[in-house]
């Protein structure tokens, strides 16, 4: 049963849709429930997405409409260019749409489709497309505006109760994942829950940070500190692996000490106490394990020193902004947040998908277009505008095809409604109060759909469909003919973008997940191989992105979400300790460099095939010839020696410990 805030939103988005038509009726324009569609369309539960998304809708529909009034007139005389002309212009915007992960995206894929919306009608009638498009323009923005206002000034709902939440909710996870490494118990269940929901929540969390600068709270001016917060989040995964492998091959070999043991234990009782004092005191414990005559057990507990101050760092600082955006508390300082162990913003593009959904798109505009010119079909206009909208609608998800056909059942089922209200209801409706109350059960049952994340596109569709299909207009003008074409254009467009997306563009889940591991593959490769060193911040924003995707596609596929996690973190770590050498590499002596050349050359080698298989014997030697070309003067190699031990302890956990006290020996020349 819906509860009082969705019939509230829902009574908001019905009312704003009729008084958009309403308007559009009394000013007389062409389509006035395209007014109607918009509102529906644009509707969303919190204030700050809706009135984004109306923004970008706005600008969508502007230059889609400008695109329809350059390529009409031009091409008037040559329909099937004019059609090949909005298919391509329908595919670019969606190709970029794809490649902006933001809601600013909203803007780009509705500037596709309005132009075949506006375009496609006027292919066989072209004398009067600036008219048309400015009508458009004109219904589209009354629903914008009537919607949104309503929705901003009655009893509007805020992103930030819910963010907060959010925010929250990134706490305990952090804090269960961060005991288990303290532990040495990283790779347990628990430990492997908290980590799939930290990756999970930071990333799902990223479009509602986005939207928060249009929202009605008091967080709208913290955009740049929930930003950094979330950063803050994600750069704590690869910390807490590396510190969960490092203490758990510490007890694997004896060498945690009273020392290191306080330390751990200090760390554990201040991560779980929020309101724990200022973080100094700890940082000066950690600061003296680093300063210990080094053997391989001393090196270790070294580098967890290191990985250990930056938990506490990153955990302080995340604690100081947290506060700031729940409480208004002042805002930590700055050159703290701008530590390079903090990873900066960095969006995942598969262009190869982006391009084939693009294509997929086109192509099935062009086939559908083909058939309305040759068999010359009065309707075949709106088959190739549902193409377009089906296409770009869902173009973002693994396999759109069921989407797809989904909104072509849901298309259906609205067919048949439509009917029975367009010649059994409508007949006996006199005037715009009638008509309102008529209209609100469904009115309100769209609404509701609209209010639940999990139906939130379907009652979009329905919403949309409904009201271009009703087609009401100023009077009663209902024509059987007329009404059986229009719903045989839609069934045929929706299906032809079925059929050519399955085709073409559906692939898995699962199929998503391994391209996004070789992505994370290829860019380790290409760090190991550069000629200078990439950019460590970068790097860790890249590849938790990619595991914030690929969290929710195992998940889908039930299959390997632990592992993948574990995989990437572990990549991550390679990748890291890669860029870190690339920086000490100056600073070595010749024998060491050469060492460490041989070393990325089989590392590149090795990320270039297949990582899921066991790390080569050739790396392990290389590593421990490096290590044993720079143990007779460990304290001045210290940062390298650290490096070279996280390397090996990623690739080969449970290999036992180098003797880092033997003679330097031969290197290999390949």
């Amino acid at each position: 049963m819906p509860k009082p805030d969705e019939l509230l939103f829902a009574l908001k988005t019905y009312s704003g849709a009729m008084l958009a038509f309403y308007i559009s009726c009394w000013l007389g324009l062409d389509n006035p429930y395209w007014s109607m569609a918009t509102a529906f369309i644009v509707a969303h539960p919190f204030a700050g997405a809706m009135r984004s998304k109306a923004l970008y809708r706005f600008f969508g529909t502007l230059i889609g409409g400008t695109a329809a009034v350059v390529m009409v007139p031009n091409l008037v005389n040559a329909p099937v260019l004019l059609c090949l002309a909005l298919a391509l212009w329908v595919g670019l915007c969606l190709y970029i749409a794809l490649m902006d992960r933001s809601p600013r995206a909203y803007t780009f894929m509705l500037s596709g489709y309005t132009a075949g919306i506006i375009g496609f009608p006027s292919v066989t009638d072209p004398s009067h497309i600036f008219q048309t498009a400015l009508t458009r323009c004109e219904e589209i923005t009354l629903g914008i505006v009537c919607t949104t206002m309503i929705g901003t000034i009655i009893l509007p709902r805020s992103l930030a109760p819910v963010l907060a939440r959010r925010i929250s909710s990134w706490v305990q996870p952090a804090v269960e994942w961060a005991s288990a490494a303290l532990a040495g118990e990283g790779e347990a269940q628990p430990a492997r829950d908290a980590r799939r929901r930290l990756a999970f929540e930071a990333t799902d969390a990223a479009m509602m940070v986005s939207q928060l600068a249009y929202d009605i709270s008091h967080l709208q001016s913290a955009v740049r500190q929930v930003t950094r917060l979330r950063l803050h989040v994600i750069s704590l995964m690869p910390i807490l692996a590396s510190v969960g492998q490092r203490v758990a091959e510490l007890r694997r070999i004896g060498g945690i000490t009273p020392a290191l043991q306080n330390v751990l234990t200090r760390t554990d009782e201040w991560i779980k106490d929020s309101s724990a004092p200022s973080a100094d005191p700890l940082l000066h414990e950690i600061m003296k394990l680093a300063h210990e005559p080094p053997d391989w057990a001393d090196l270790l507990r070294a580098s967890l020193a290191v990985r250990l101050e930056e938990l506490v760092r990153v955990v302080h600082q995340s604690r100081q902004l947290r506060r700031h955006v729940t409480d208004g508390t002042p805002a930590p300082e700055h050159p703290a947040l701008e530590a390079e162990y903090i990873a900066i913003t960095k969006e995942n593009r598969d262009h190869k998908l982006a391009f084939l959904s693009a294509f997929s798109a086109a192509l099935a505009i062009l086939l559908v277009s083909t058939i309305w010119i040759e068999t010359a079909w009065a309707y075949g206009a709106g088959a190739a505008i549902m193409v377009a909208v089906a296409s770009s609608f869902f173009a973002a998800q693994d396999d759109p095809a069921p989407a797809i056909a989904l909104m072509l059942r849901n298309g259906v089922m609205v067919i048949c409604g439509i009917f029975l209200f367009s010649f059994a209801i409508l007949p006996i409706i006199t005037s715009f109060g009638e008509l309102y109350l008529a209209l609100l059960p469904v009115g309100l049952i769209i609404g509701i759909l609209v209010s639940r994340p999990a139906t939130f596109g379907t009652g979009m569709v329905i919403g949309a469909i409904g009201a271009t299909q009703l087609a009401l207009s100023n009077g009663y003008d209902v024509n059987v003919i007329k009404f059986a074409d229009s719903s045989f254009s839609l069934i045929v467009g929706l299906g032809s973008a079925l059929i050519i997306t399955q085709l073409i563009r559906s692939v898995g889940a699962a199929w998503s997940a391994e391209r996004l591991m070789r992505a994370n593959w290829r860019d380790i490769a290409t760090a190991a191989e550069a000629s200078t060193p990439p950019d460590r911040a970068a790097m860790t924003g890249i590849m938790m992105d990619r595991l914030g995707l690929m969290m929710p596609r195992l998940a889908a596929v039930a299959a390997g979400a632990d592992s993948a996690a574990a995989g990437t973190l572990q990549d991550l770590r390679v990748g890291l300790n890669v860029i870190g050498l690339h920086r000490e590499q100056w600073r070595l002596p010749a024998a060491a460099r050469a060492g460490s050349q041989l070393l990325f050359h089989r590392l590149a080698a090795f990320y270039r095939a297949d990582p899921r298989r066991p790390a080569p014997p050739g790396i392990i030697h290389a590593l421990d010839e490096t290590i044993c070309a720079l143990a007779g003067d460990a304290l001045a190699y210290q940062e390298a020696l650290m490096i070279l031990s996280g390397l090996r302890s990623v690739l080969y956990p449970n290999a036992p410990p180098p003797d880092i006290a033997l003679p330097l020996p031969e290197l290999a020349a390949t």
